[in-house]
């Protein structure tokens, strides 16, 4: 697998082309298309090579809807650094053409390349990253939110869980912007279901250590710990929580949650939470037949992230394609008005703040004695329809969004 992943990075420093000669309007010049990604640090194996399969193959697709286009993609490691985000997106759209910036793993990289474009007046087409300032207060005209947000991961379980008496909640979040905005949503859904938050506790991005966090936790004598943390992070306070014999004890969320957590910390160490999500490797015909299509490229399943890339390239290149325009304002405004059908969004309609609405679904993590063979991890407990899984737009800090 290392050596796989090095060949792999190596080759993502040339650009991959796609197609023919492109049509009239966009004359020789192609739709070309960055992705600025997590290739070598925590959130490599959740978003960067894995995401990189997941815009080819939808460029695939594509191509066979019109074989005459011409796709372009360039990649960037941003090594979760903003500023080296920021400065790669700057001299993309500055020197080099780049029509989209997107993929953006990380809320604090895509802020500050969503910042940029704002400014610049270039898209942005956020997929990995779930702070709800992208589609809030940071929202802009040239941005789009694509798979989720802080908000939508967070209510199903909490509501979940406050309609089994679970009441009572202790918070153990990473000290970053992404924890603040996850607590905050969750908070919120919390207060309006009648319950009450107990306390919390902030650790630094990629602790190693949890003791002293899980033991604050089990001293709270709260009803469910809440995880605002992601990745590695998330896998390894699982893993203290076991060892502490808590998992057993306490009901536990994991607010951000990714399946490929699951596969890492392991089913004995995460049976029975639950999980909000856009879609699952094997929830339907669909997404299996991406899945094995995916994993002849990447061997392992893909998550919510890289299949939400799929669908955000796909939209983009048809929105484009019915433009015959790369122009960043016109591309938007064909976006605005298109509904998305594809595996990953059935329906799906973008927001006046540029969030993409779309179905949800809420999960449990599967016993070991239900799980049927490798990856078969999830089970689905309700579908969720995007009006009621995203927040409600009265609620928007979107300056975008007219108030009533």
């Amino acid at each position: 697998m290392r050596k796989f992943l090095l060949a792999g990075v190596c080759a993502l420093a040339s650009m991959v082309a796609f197609g023919a000669t492109a049509q009239e309007k966009l004359g020789s010049k192609p739709i070309k298309v960055g992705m600025i990604s997590d290739f070598s640090s925590q959130f490599a194996v959740y978003t960067g090579l894995g995401s990189v399969q997941a815009a080819n193959l939808a460029v695939e697709d594509f191509l066979k809807e019109k074989p005459n286009r011409k796709i372009e993609i360039i990649t960037a490691d941003h090594q979760n650094k903003p500023d080296i985000a920021s400065t790669t997106a700057r001299q993309w759209w500055e020197t080099q053409g780049v029509d989209v910036i997107t993929e953006l793993a990380g809320s604090p990289t895509a802020l500050a390349v969503t910042a940029i474009a704002k400014e610049k007046k270039k898209f942005a087409l956020v997929v990995s990253a779930s702070s709800s300032a992208i589609a809030g207060e940071q929202c802009g005209p040239t941005v789009i939110h694509w798979p989720y947000n802080t908000f939508v991961t967070s209510g199903a379980p909490i509501q979940a869980m406050l309609a089994q008496g679970q009441d009572t909640f202790y918070f153990i979040a990473v000290d970053t912007g992404t924890g603040t905005a996850v607590q905050t949503d969750a908070t919120a859904v919390i207060t309006a279901g009648n319950g009450k938050v107990v306390g919390s506790i902030r650790h630094p991005f990629g602790a190693t250590d949890f003791s002293s966090f899980i033991l604050q936790a089990q001293a709270s004598k709260a009803k469910v710990i809440a995880l605002a943390n992601s990745g590695g992070d998330t896998v390894n306070t699982i893993k203290a929580l076991n060892e502490f014999g808590l998992m057993k004890t306490t009901k536990v969320v994991a607010l951000l949650l990714n399946v490929l957590d699951v596969h890492a910390a392991g089913l004995p160490a995460t049976q029975g939470i639950y999980v909000a999500d856009g879609s699952y490797w094997d929830l339907d015909d669909q997404t299996r037949a991406f899945t094995k299509r995916y994993m002849e490229k990447i061997p392992r399943i893909p998550n919510h992230v890289q299949t939400a890339m799929y669908s955000a390239m796909l939209q983009y290149l048809r929105a484009v394609d019915a433009v015959d325009t790369t122009d960043p304002e016109a591309v938007v405004a064909q976006m605005y008005k298109m509904t998305f059908n594809d595996f990953y969004a059935k329906g799906g309609k973008l927001r006046p703040d540029g969030l993409m609405q779309h179905d949800f679904y809420l999960f449990q993590v599967k016993t070991p004695a239900e799980s049927k063979g490798p990856n078969d991890y999830y089970k689905v407990i309700e579908t969720i329809p995007g009006a009621k899984a995203f927040p409600p737009l009265a609620d928007s800090k979107c300056p975008m969004v007219k108030k009533s």
